[in-house]
C-alpha cells in the first residue's frame, strides 16, 4: 500500500472517521441505556417510597402496583435466577430479564416480584441523527472517491506518455479541476506529438537527401582509375554513410523510440567496432587497449558500441596528449586518459546540450548523455574519479 497515494489518505481518513463514529454510536447507546435505567430506578423509588411510608400490607401492595400497570409474578425464582440487578434501594430491588423491568419488595415478613408491564423505550431521534450522518457521510466518501476517479486513469496515461506512447487520449468531458488538468494535458500531449513527428520528419527528409548524393558519390568513387584515391573516395562516402546511420539511431535514442535488439557478443568485438566508428588514420597511436578479452556480455551491439566510441572519442578529444586507454578489469571496463578533472559532478554531464556551444573546444554536449542513455537501456552504471592527473570512466558490466 502507497502511504503517500491521495486515495489512501482519503481512506485512512473515512476509516479513522467511521472507528470514531462507531464509538459515539456505542456511547451514545450507552448513554440511552443508562437514562432509561435512571429513569426507572427513579420511578421505582417514588413507588417503594410510598409503599413503606404507608406501611401497605402485601394486598395493598398488589391492589397499588396493579394500578399502576404491575403484575404478580407467580414464579419469581425462575425471573430472578435469570434476571440481572440493576440497582437497589431500602426494601426493593430491581432486576431486568429480557426487555422486561420487575419490582422486588422486600419486607421482614415477605418478598413479592411484581413485573412493570410499562414499555420502556430508548430515545431513538439521537439514533436517527447518528444514521443520516453516517450515510451522508458514507454517500460523501463514494463521490469523492468517484470524483477521484479520473486521477488514476490520468496518471496511468501520463506514465504511458512517459514510456513513448504519443497516442493516449486523457481529454475529459467533466468540469471540475481534474478534468481542466487532464484536457490541458492532453492539449499538450498533442502539441508535443506534433513537434516530435514534425522533427522527426525533418530529420528523415535531410538523412534521405544526403543518402542520395552519398550514394551517387559511392558509385562515382567505382569510376576511379587510381586505386589509392577510389580506396580512400570510397571509404570516405562509407563513414558518411555510417554518420547518418549513426545519426539515425541517436535521434532514436533521444526520442526513446529505439527497439533495443541485444545478443550475446565479446567484449573484444564490441571494442573492435567502437575503434571502427571512431573512423581514425591511426587508431593504435590513438589509443591502447589493454586485457580486454572474448567474454560475451548481451547487449546490443550498435548501442553499445556507440557508447564505448563516445567514452573514446571523448579521452582522445579532452585528454592533454590526445590519447586514450581502455583496459578490461574484473567487471568493469575502464576508460582513462589524462587531463583535468571534471568541473562539473558527473550527473550534469548526463543532461543533453550541457556544454557551452560558443567554445569552439566543445561539442554540443551530448556525448555524455547518450553514453548515459544507452547504458540505462542495459541497466548499466557509468562511474567517474579523477586520479593521479588521469580521467577514469568505469563501465559496470
Amino acid at each position: 500500500m502507497n502511504f503517500n497515494s491521495l486515495f489512501t489518505k482519503i481512506i485512512f481518513v473515512f476509516t479513522i472517521s467511521i472507528a470514531l463514529f462507531l464509538a459515539l454510536f456505542f456511547s451514545y447507546f450507552s448513554y440511552q441505556k443508562n437514562f432509561l435505567n435512571k429513569q426507572v430506578i427513579d420511578n421505582y423509588i417514588e413507588i417503594t417510597r410510598y409503599i413503606h411510608d404507608n406501611r401497605l400490607p402485601p394486598e395493598e401492595i398488589e391492589s397499588y402496583l396493579n394500578k399502576l400497570n404491575f403484575e404478580l409474578e407467580m414464579n419469581p425464582k425462575k425471573i430472578i435466577d435469570n434476571a440481572v440487578n440493576i440497582g437497589a434501594g431500602p426494601g426493593f430491588n430491581i432486576v431486568k430479564n429480557q426487555d422486561n423491568f420487575y419490582l422486588l419488595i422486600l419486607a421482614p415478613n415477605f418478598k413479592i416480584l411484581f413485573k412493570d408491564s410499562r414499555i420502556y423505550s430508548f430515545e431513538y431521534l439521537g439514533f436517527w441523527i447518528l444514521v443520516i450522518v453516517f450515510i451522508i457521510f458514507t454517500l460523501s466518501f463514494l463521490w469523492i472517491i468517484q470524483s477521484l476517479r479520473p486521477l488514476k486513469n490520468l496518471k496511468d496515461q501520463i506514465q504511458s506518455f512517459s514510456n513513448g506512447n504519443l497516442e493516449i487520449d486523457c481529454k475529459s468531458d467533466k468540469k471540475d479541476e481534474i478534468a481542466d488538468v487532464a484536457n490541458e494535458f492532453d492539449t499538450a500531449v498533442k502539441k508535443i506529438a506534433l513537434l516530435l513527428n514534425s522533427r522527426q520528419l525533418f530529420l528523415r527528409t535531410v538523412m534521405h537527401e544526403l543518402k542520395t548524393p552519398i550514394a551517387k558519390g559511392r558509385i562515382v568513387s567505382e569510376l576511379i582509375d587510381d586505386n589509392k584515391q577510389k580506396d580512400r573516395m570510397i571509404s570516405i562516402f562509407d563513414k558518411l554513410n555510417f554518420l547518418i546511420n549513426d545519426f539515425s539511431n541517436i535521434e532514436q535514442i533521444v526520442s526513446k523510440n529505439y527497439k533495443i535488439n541485444k545478443f550475446p557478443i565479446s567484449i573484444d568485438k564490441i571494442l573492435e567496432k567502437s575503434i571502427d566508428m571512431m573512423m581514425l588514420e591511426n587508431p593504435q597511436k590513438k589509443i591502447e587497449i589493454e586485457n580486454i578479452s572474448n567474454i560475451l556480455i548481451k547487449v546490443d551491439l550498435d548501442l553499445f558500441a556507440l557508447a564505448l566510441k563516445n567514452l573514446l572519442d571523448n579521452g582522445v578529444k579532452y585528454s592533454s596528449d590526445k590519447k586514450v586507454k581502455i583496459i578490461q578489469k574484473d567487471n568493469e571496463i575502464l576508460i582513462i586518459s589524462n587531463g583535468d578533472k571534471l568541473q562539473k559532478p558527473l550527473e550534469e554531464y548526463f543532461k543533453p546540450y550541457h556544454n557551452d556551444t560558443s567554445n569552439k573546444n566543445h561539442g554540443m554536449g551530448l556525448g555524455l548523455y547518450i553514453v548515459s542513455e544507452i547504458l540505462n537501456i542495459h541497466n548499466m552504471q557509468l562511474k567517474y574519479e579523477h586520479l593521479e592527473n588521469a580521467n577514469i570512466f568505469k563501465i559496470n558490466l
